[in-house]
């Protein structure tokens, strides 16, 4: 079974099809462009964009759409939905340069998963991961904020990792467990 997983992000893309193909679903990476909607919440960005793309594409092919966002305590939850627009514009330089001698480094990374299941609609699936803010950028793995972000119990940030150590804590990981988890009742025997 393939489920198309609407994005232009392939790091993204490799990182879900890991977890899936060992049961029975493939990943592909489908380009279709939407309008993000700008919301106070992932959820609202997914539910409104999956909204869309099913308007447009009908209800009857597998596919999914996920948002994701690192969201600082000492800076009110920022980047938090924004965390796209801000890596492309200021980076991880930037989110350093703000938190300079902040103390309060704690931050969670949050990702929301939209999934529409042929025949029965749209299924969201939420999933974090908690952790804080390096002083410097680190490592040479990963993509977008891993290079600042050191998940709790961890002394390395995520860009220091195997892609297997991250994936052990991701927060798209675990939003990923739990829709591999509902789709265990649609795998074929």
């Amino acid at each position: 079974m393939e489920i198309r997983f609407v994005t232009g992000n392939q790091g993204k893309v490799n990182e879900i099809r890991r977890w899936l193909e060992p049961y029975g679903f493939g990943v592909v990476m489908d380009n279709d462009r939407f309008v993000e909607v700008q919301a106070d919440t992932l959820e609202t960005v997914i539910i409104e964009g999956m909204g869309e793309l099913l308007e447009r594409r009908g209800r009857d092919e597998w596919f999914m759409k996920d948002d994701s966002g690192l969201f600082i305590d000492s800076l009110g939850g920022f980047p938090g939905v924004y965390s796209a627009y801000v890596q492309g514009t200021i980076g991880n330089g930037g989110i350093l340069t703000l938190m300079e001698n902040v103390k309060d480094r704690r931050a969670v990374f949050r990702t929301v998963i939209g999934l529409n299941v042929p025949g029965k609609g749209l299924s969201v699936f939420r999933g974090e991961c908690r952790g804080a803010i390096s002083v410097s950028e680190r490592g040479d793995m990963g993509f977008g904020y891993d290079p600042i972000f050191i998940p709790d119990g961890r002394k390395e940030t995520f860009a220091e990792m195997s892609t297997d150590e991250k994936n052990m804590m991701s927060h798209r990981i675990d939003a990923v467990r739990k829709m591999r988890e509902f789709l265990d009742g649609y795998v074929d025997g």
